[in-house]
């Protein structure tokens, strides 16, 4: 048996994206013969595991599995509603699947055999974050003979679908999310370069370990990392990345602070494409409903009826809450066409009152205005992700 594999997609890949496996093989043997590849659970996080599957091998020898089916999982929410802590890792958010690679045939005497590589779990494994790519992204990559691996994990982003610039709130949340493409803990050093109202410049520092297998949530929103923005010389804008000694590691992700008032601030937390959550900042008119809809019974008068007593009778009832909140007036038009991103999302969180409730985005015919015009009025309609009964 002499087999070999080979994991296009890289060791970290998006589960809403496939996730295919090449298995190559030299000897053809038997009858019957096929290529085998094992998915194991290599960290209990997905059910119905080890899976196995088998395929005729091409006339080069090469079989191709898309394994993204076995690797559906929702997305864990244990990310921080609030800042206050810098980073944070999630060991629970992603999960790794190892792979091993086999045959099987029918001999002369027309018995079934099968044999395993028993790889090295360690290095033939897949780390598998919740998320996906649109169709012309992968097909970009496709153009440019690379992936999303390439890209954003050996090449070092952040990953967050929200445009670099972003403008937030003083008190506004801000996250980024990090993985490492290296196979040992990394001691690194968070940097945010800042400028301050009138000009002045610096830097704040803090020293983090990054584990390979994990996910990190950076809580960047000012109070978090001491960024002053309150006075006569308040911070404007700053910008965040990673460095190993002198070398950055990560991409430069800047914030643009918004001092402006504005009556409504609503904050909308969603998960990325990319594998975390990304803060949305809404500053316009919001609208709070609460529909519901009921069962009407029919009953029969009685002789004995009284004024009290009804004919119709609400067997059963639900509702739930309805916001319909106005993104705001947006000076770069680039945040308006990255709302796609939250309105594919499948898991999403409104802050009422200091309290994340979960919310759905119904069905959507949203217009995203003209190019190069400022929108003002993009309203989205959340709807709570409960049905209340009493």
């Amino acid at each position: 048996m002499s087999l070999t594999i080979t994991i296009p997609g890289g060791e970290v890949q998006l589960q809403g994206t496939e996730v295919r496996v090449k298995v190559n093989t030299d000897t053809i043997q038997g009858d019957l013969y096929r290529v085998l590849l094992r998915v194991l659970n290599a960290d209990g996080k997905l059910d119905g595991m080890p899976q196995d599957s088998e395929n005729i091998p091409d006339a080069n020898g090469d079989v191709w599995f898309n394994i993204a089916g076995l690797l559906y999982r929702s997305f864990v929410p244990t990310f921080l509603a609030t800042g206050g802590t810098l980073v944070t890792e999630h060991t629970d958010i992603p999960c790794t699947v190892e792979l091993d690679i086999g045959e099987s045939y029918v001999d002369a005497n027309s018995v079934r055999q099968e044999n395993w590589a028993a790889l090295d779990g360690n290095t033939y494994k897949i780390t598998v974050l919740q998320g996906g790519l649109s169709e012309l992204e992968k097909n970009q990559y496709n153009e440019l003979g690379t992936n999303w691996y390439n890209d954003f994990i050996a090449g070092g982003k952040w990953l967050t679908a929200l445009v670099n610039g972003v403008k937030i709130a003083p008190t506004s949340a801000a996250k980024l999310w990090y993985i490492t493409p290296e196979t040992a803990a990394q001691s690194l050093t968070f940097k945010a370069d800042y400028t301050l109202l009138d000009g002045t410049t610096g830097t704040i520092s803090q020293a983090v370990t990054i584990n390979p297998g994990s996910i990190y949530e950076f809580c960047v929103d000012p109070a978090t990392i001491g960024l002053n923005v309150s006075g006569t010389n308040p911070v404007t804008a700053y910008t965040c990345y990673l460095v190993n000694g002198e070398i950055k590691v990560c991409n430069d992700f800047t914030y643009n602070i918004d001092y402006s008032y504005y009556e409504f601030n609503t904050q909308i937390f969603a998960t990325s494409k990319y594998g975390g959550v990304d803060p949305y900042w809404f500053t316009g008119k919001v609208t709070d409903n609460y529909p519901a809809e009921h069962i009407i019974a029919q009953r029969m008068s009685q002789t004995t009826d009284t004024t009290k007593y009804r004919t119709q009778v609400v067997s059963a009832k639900s509702g739930r809450r309805k916001w319909t909140v106005n993104f705001g007036f947006k000076e770069n038009y680039n945040e308006i066409l990255a709302l796609p991103n939250l309105i594919l999302s499948r898991q999403i969180w409104i802050n009422v009152n200091g309290n994340l409730v979960p919310v759905n985005i119904e069905n959507s015919e949203e217009v995203l205005g003209a190019i190069n015009h400022n929108l003002h009025d993009f309203d989205v309609e959340f709807t709570e992700a409960h049905i209340n009964r009493y």
